[in-house]
C-alpha cells in the first residue's frame, strides 16, 4: 500500500474529504476505480462554466500575470514573479508538505505589505454547505500559502452577481461582486488546518469497510458508493421520496441493517408492494380543467456568464416549447417552437408564435409548473406587452405532477420519485426517451448552445434541431398520455 508521504493533496481533494473521506482515499490508493467514471456533458459544462468565470474575473485586475504551467514547473514560475514583485498573479502555484494548490487570484498591497488571496466562484452567493464550504475552501488556500512564507492579508471570493442583466458590453465590475471573507476564514482555519494534518493520516490507514454515505440518501453518494458498500441494492431505502427530510427513519433502517425495501413491512412504507390510488382526489383534480387542454413544455438553457442582452447569470433562457392542444372530443393538435438562430430580441418570437398557439380560456397543463411560471414571469419582463396574456396563462396553469408528489398514485415501480422519466415507463411503457438522441432536460440545454455556435455545421444544426423538437414533442406527448391513463382510471 501507498503512504501518504509524498502524495499530493490538493484544495479538491481537501473539500472530497469532508465529504466522504473512504471516496478520497479510493481516489488515492485504488484509482482504477474511477477509470470507468465518465463526466456527463451536463457535468463537464459545469466544469467549463466555472473555468469561463474564472477567466472573465481575470478581467477586474489589469496587468496581471498568468502562471500558465503545470505541476512542480508552476511552483518554480509562481516563486520567480514573487521574486520580481509581481503586484497580480493569476493561478499563483504553491507546493507545502504534500499540500497542493492554485490560486485563482494575489494581488499584493504594497502599504500592508501582504497578499490578498481571492478564489473565483461560478456562483450567485457564498456556498458554506460541505463540499462547497467557501470559506474552509480558503482556510486551506491560505494556509498551504502561508506554509511557503507569505502573509495573506485579506481572503474574498469574487462571485457572480444574480442581479445584472446583460445589456450590449459587459460591465465586469458590475457582472462580479467581491465579498471579504478575511475574519471567517481566520476563525475556521485552526479546524481546517487539523482537518489538514486528519487527511494525512487516514491516508497512511489501511483501507476501511463502508463508508459515512451509507446514511444519506441516494443524490449524495459518492461516486464509489457501490464499491464501498456491496451490500445495498441498486433500488434501495437510500431512494425513498423524500428521505432528506426524514433522516431519522433512514438512521434507524441502517443501523439495523436494512438497505432493502423488500424488508420493510407496509407500517413503515405503505407502497413497498403494490400501487396506491386515490381515484376520488385524482377525479377531482381533472374535473376543473377547462378545454382545450394545452399540455405544454419549456426547454431552456442557463450560463454563467449571460450571452444575450436581458439576461443574467445563469438565468434561463427558453429557447423552445412543445404543445400538444386536446379539444374536448379528444382530438389533438401539435404545435412547437425552436429558436434556431438567435438575434437580438431572442425571446420575441417565441411569445408572439405562443399567442397565437394557445387561447388562454383553456387550462395549460405542465410538468412541475413553478419551472414553467418562472419561464412566464421572466419573459412578462422582458415583453410587458405580453404580459397580460403570459399572467392569466400563470394564473391557471395545472400541474399534472402533483397527481403523483401528492401521493394520489403511488406505484413502487416510481422508486419513489415523482419525475416525468420515472412515471412514464410504468405508465406508459410503449413510450421511451431511450430512443431519443437527446433524453434529458440538461443534454437539451448542451446541444442547444452547440447548435447556435457559429462553428457548427449546418448539417449538424439540422440534426440537433430535429434531436431537440424531438424531445421535447415527447415531453408533452407523455403528459397526454399520463393523463389519458388516468381519465380512464376515474
Amino acid at each position: 500500500m501507498s503512504s501518504s508521504k509524498h502524495m499530493r493533496i490538493t484544495k479538491t481533494d481537501y473539500l472530497e474529504y469532508t465529504f466522504c473521506k473512504k471516496n478520497l482515499w479510493l481516489k488515492k490508493h485504488k484509482p482504477e476505480l474511477f477509470y470507468d467514471i465518465e463526466l456527463s456533458d451536463f457535468e463537464k459544462k459545469i466544469i467549463e462554466e466555472g473555468n469561463i468565470a474564472d477567466l472573465e474575473a481575470r478581467n477586474l485586475f489589469p496587468g496581471g500575470v498568468l502562471v500558465d504551467s503545470d505541476g512542480h514547473k508552476a511552483v518554480i514560475d509562481t516563486k520567480k514573479l514573487l521574486e520580481e514583485n509581481q503586484a497580480t498573479i493569476f493561478q499563483a502555484t504553491f507546493s507545502e508538505d504534500d499540500f497542493f494548490i492554485r490560486a485563482d487570484i494575489m494581488v499584493y498591497d504594497e502599504e500592508k505589505n501582504g497578499y490578498e488571496l481571492y478564489e473565483v466562484k461560478a456562483s450567485n452567493d457564498i456556498k458554506r454547505k460541505v463540499p462547497y464550504h467557501y470559506v474552509n475552501d480558503l482556510a486551506f488556500q491560505k494556509s498551504v500559502i502561508e506554509k511557503s512564507g507569505l502573509d495573506i492579508i485579506k481572503t474574498g471570493v469574487i462571485h457572480l452577481n444574480r442581479e445584472f442583466k446583460k445589456q450590449g458590453r459587459i460591465n465586469y465590475h458590475e457582472l462580479f461582486i467581491t465579498v471579504d471573507l478575511t475574519d471567517e476564514v481566520f476563525e475556521a482555519q485552526e479546524n481546517v488546518k487539523k482537518e489538514m494534518q486528519d487527511i494525512k493520516k487516514y491516508l497512511d490507514f489501511s483501507e476501511e469497510k463502508g463508508c459515512e454515505c451509507l446514511y444519506r440518501g441516494r443524490n449524495a453518494h459518492c461516486s464509489t458508493f457501490k464499491y464501498s458498500n456491496p451490500d445495498v441494492p441498486e433500488y434501495s431505502v437510500h431512494d425513498i421520496s423524500r428521505i432528506g427530510s426524514s433522516k431519522k427513519l433512514l438512521y434507524d433502517w441502517i443501523d439495523r441493517g436494512i438497505y432493502s425495501l423488500e424488508d420493510l413491512d407496509e407500517s413503515e412504507i405503505p407502497a413497498v408492494g403494490k400501487p396506491i390510488i386515490n381515484t376520488k382526489a385524482i377525479k377531482k383534480a381533472l374535473e376543473k380543467l377547462v378545454f382545450p387542454l394545452y399540455f405544454f413544455d419549456y426547454e431552456g438553457s442557463v450560463s454563467a456568464i449571460p450571452k444575450f442582452d436581458g439576461f443574467g447569470p445563469y438565468e434561463q433562457i427558453p429557447f423552445q416549447y412543445s404543445l400538444h392542444v386536446m379539444q374536448k372530443d379528444g382530438s389533438i393538435e401539435h404545435k412547437e417552437f425552436l429558436i434556431t438562430d438567435p438575434e437580438g430580441d431572442i425571446t420575441r418570437p417565441l411569445v408572439e408564435r405562443m399567442k397565437k398557439d394557445i387561447d388562454p380560456k383553456g387550462t395549460v397543463i405542465a410538468w412541475f409548473t413553478t419551472y414553467e411560471k418562472l419561464r412566464n414571469e421572466k419573459l412578462a419582463q422582458l415583453h410587458p406587452d405580453q404580459a397580460k396574456f403570459l399572467n392569466t396563462i400563470n394564473d391557471k396553469m395545472f400541474d399534472l405532477m402533483t397527481i403523483f408528489s401528492k401521493n394520489n398514485y403511488v406505484h413502487p415501480a416510481f422508486k419513489g420519485s415523482s419525475s416525468i422519466k420515472k412515471v412514464l415507463p410504468v405508465i406508459v411503457p410503449d413510450l421511451s426517451y431511450k430512443t431519443l438522441n437527446i433524453s434529458k432536460g440538461d443534454q437539451a440545454s448542451e446541444r442547444w448552445e452547440k447548435m447556435i455556435n457559429k462553428d457548427t455545421t449546418p448539417a449538424e444544426k439540422k440534426q440537433i434541431a430535429e434531436d431537440l423538437l424531438d424531445y421535447c414533442e415527447l415531453d408533452t406527448l407523455a403528459m397526454v398520455r399520463i393523463y389519458e391513463f388516468l381519465i380512464r382510471l376515474v
